[in-house]
């Protein structure tokens, strides 16, 4: 059983069908391409514990796995540990799905979190918002793709974003927390028997929409120094280690503040944006779907060797403004690019209606390669000068891409 079946899906559904599985995918969306592949398919929202153990049962199924998709992380240990199978403790599977738990966590064990407070109320809200005395972010506990996060500069949007993350929040509750900038960085690993190793850092650069907070970029190896980026991943494995994570891939992002690392996510899968893919694999050797389906039914119980492959990789990003897609060029030229791999172009056609940038969800990206930093940059500027996407606004004007 796979939960989820858009476009980072296929590499796992695709995987599964090689290796002669019958393949059942579940999701709520019909039209996704991952039920056009998978030997059954059913409709079914990947939240609802109940209703997809009853299709697990139903199809007898020999493991339950999904990749770059936090939603479906408690359902798939749920199930797992209601079949016997091979999975994740359920409680485990809540810290890395409730950004309240997993701060909690981190103050459990002495890490050190940025100021936060969990909130059922507006009026809990303002509350921490007077005293914090600084920006904050609003943020829903259980979803994905940053829907409903927001930043809050006044007293007046305090408010709008907490009712906007509320709709979003699926327990009724929202997490605020200060706001800060600072480098980021993003942490790939691997977890087998409870056994962790770090796989890989790389740094995040983000678009500068508000209330976006999406990456435009995200680059590996990190390029910064060297001491920096041991401590980061020393703080990664010390995270998962603690948490008590059994196996699969994890995916993480960090800040740093001053002399401080803070985690902002730490996630029971492997990164999106075909990270897990694609760029695992390019720094690793490691190839992320044989490792998730041979853990999930239970024929590895090790960890494999993996060593750096001496490549450097990164995904291009880019948003579209609001309007109608009336030309493209450069997709195919692009794609058919030596360097490049995963994409999800295929969502964008001519005619397309481009709806205001809210989240992370309504970006089109692309991953690629390189013999080292200073290529893997210019192919970046390559791939931005190949691709035209012209949008016509509401107020005539014709714009292009947002690359950053």
């Amino acid at each position: 059983m796979i939960l989820g079946a858009n476009s980072l899906q296929l590499p796992l559904i695709n995987k599964a069908n090689e290796l002669g599985y019958q393949t059942l995918v579940v999701s709520p969306v019909s039209t996704e391409p991952g039920h056009a592949i998978a030997t059954y398919s059913e409709i079914c929202d990947v939240v609802d514990e109940e209703g997809v153990l009853v299709l697990a049962k139903k199809y007898d199924i020999c493991g339950i796995i999904t990749d770059q998709t936090d939603l479906p992380v408690r359902t798939m240990a749920y199930v797992a540990n209601k079949l016997g199978l091979p999975g994740n403790d359920y409680e485990v599977a809540r810290i890395f799905t409730d950004k309240y738990l997993m701060r909690e966590k981190c103050k459990e064990l002495g890490i050190k979190t940025l100021n936060y407070k969990l909130c059922h109320t507006f009026e809990e809200a303002y509350e921490f918002y007077c005293g914090i005395g600084k920006d904050v972010v609003v943020k829903p506990i259980d979803n994905q793709g940053s829907r409903g996060v927001g930043k809050v500069t006044s007293f007046d949007e305090l408010r709008i974003k907490f009712e906007e993350a509320m709709a979003y929040s699926q327990c009724a509750s929202v997490l605020i927390e200060e706001f800060i900038v600072g480098s980021e960085f993003v942490v790939e690993g691997i977890c087998v028997n409870y056994e962790f190793r770090n796989l890989c850092c790389g740094d995040t650069d983000n678009f500068d929409i508000p209330d976006v907070f999406s990456a435009f970029k995200r680059e590996f190896p990190s390029t910064a120094p060297k001491e920096v980026v041991e401590r980061v991943l020393s703080l990664n494995e010390k995270i998962y280690r603690s948490f008590g994570l059994k196996q699969g891939l994890t995916h993480a992002e960090y800040v740093v503040d001053g002399d401080d690392i803070i985690m902002l996510e730490v996630a029971a899968r492997g990164g999106g944006v075909f990270i897990s893919t694609d760029l695992i694999h390019i720094q690793t050797g490691i190839n992320a779907e044989d490792f998730l389906i041979d853990v999930y039914t239970g024929k590895r119980n090790k960890l494999p060797d993996f060593s750096w492959q001496g490549k450097y990789c990164c995904y291009v990003s880019l948003f579209l403004p609001e309007g109608k897609v009336v030309k493209i060029e450069g997709l195919d030229e692009v794609i058919n690019l030596p360097y490049t791999n995963h994409n999800n172009y295929d969502t964008l056609f001519v005619g397309k209606l481009i709806r205001k940038n809210t989240d992370k969800t309504s970006r089109f990206f692309i991953t690629y390669e390189a013999k080292d930093h200073k290529e893997l940059m210019q192919r970046r500027e390559d791939i931005i000068r190949m691709v035209r996407v012209d949008v016509l606004g509401a107020d005539g004007i014709v714009r292009g891409p947002i690359w950053e």
